[in-house]
Formats: structure tokens, C-alpha cells, sequence
């Protein structure tokens, strides 16, 4: 099932925390409502690369912005203005110990 998030006044449940990733590949979607959303990555290792991705229909992604990280830390990538209906992360280059960990907010 693919879990939703913006349906919400409450704030804090439009905030959804992915598991995180060990090795390369892909975030399950999110359903989003809205055309504003962040999607905060956190990385521990060095040179992981993001890719963010939309899709209209859950099957077919697109990229939103491409990130190439080349240590430790956290940052935010702010979408505005974004009419998609779900987001991922797809990354490569993780190594043995190293691990993507993200999560996404709408503002709806």
C-alpha cells in the first residue's frame, strides 16, 4: 500500500520518514497532495548520489533535481510549484557502512 500524506490540517502528520537505504536503490513512493513539499536528506558516508523523482501515475518517474553528496550531513530540497502526485528517492554509490535516510513534508 502506498502511503499518503497532505490530506492533513495537522501539520505533523503530513511529515513521512522513509526507512533507510544500505545499499543503491529506490524509496518506496509517497502519495502527495499539494504542489509544495520538502524532502529532507540525511547521509552517512561520503559521495552518495540523490536523484528526486515525480510521477503522475506511480509507474513512471521523472527526475525533480539530481544531488551529489560528498560527505556526511543533512540538507533540504525545498519543491514549489510542483504538481506531481508521487515523490521518491532513487541513490547509488552506497557503500558497505554508508546510509541514506530520508523523509518528505507536504505543506497541505
Amino acid at each position: 500500500m502506498t502511503v499518503e500524506i497532505g490530506y492533513f490540517a495537522d501539520n505533523s502528520k503530513n511529515i513521512y520518514f522513509w526507512e533507510p537505504l544500505t545499499a543503491d536503490g529506490s524509496t518506496p513512493a509517497v502519495k502527495i497532495a499539494g504542489i509544495n513539499f520538502t524532502i529532507v536528506h540525511k547521509i552517512v558516508g561520503v559521495n552518495v548520489s540523490v536523484i528526486d523523482e515525480g510521477s503522475l501515475n506511480g509507474t513512471d518517474w521523472f527526475p525533480l533535481e539530481s544531488h551529489s553528496h560528498a560527505g556526511s550531513g543533512i540538507d533540504a530540497h525545498v519543491f514549489s510549484n510542483s504538481p506531481v502526485l508521487y515523490v521518491r528517492c532513487t541513490v547509488s554509490n552506497v557503500s558497505n557502512g554508508e546510509t541514506f535516510h530520508a523523509s518528505i513534508m507536504s505543506d497541505q
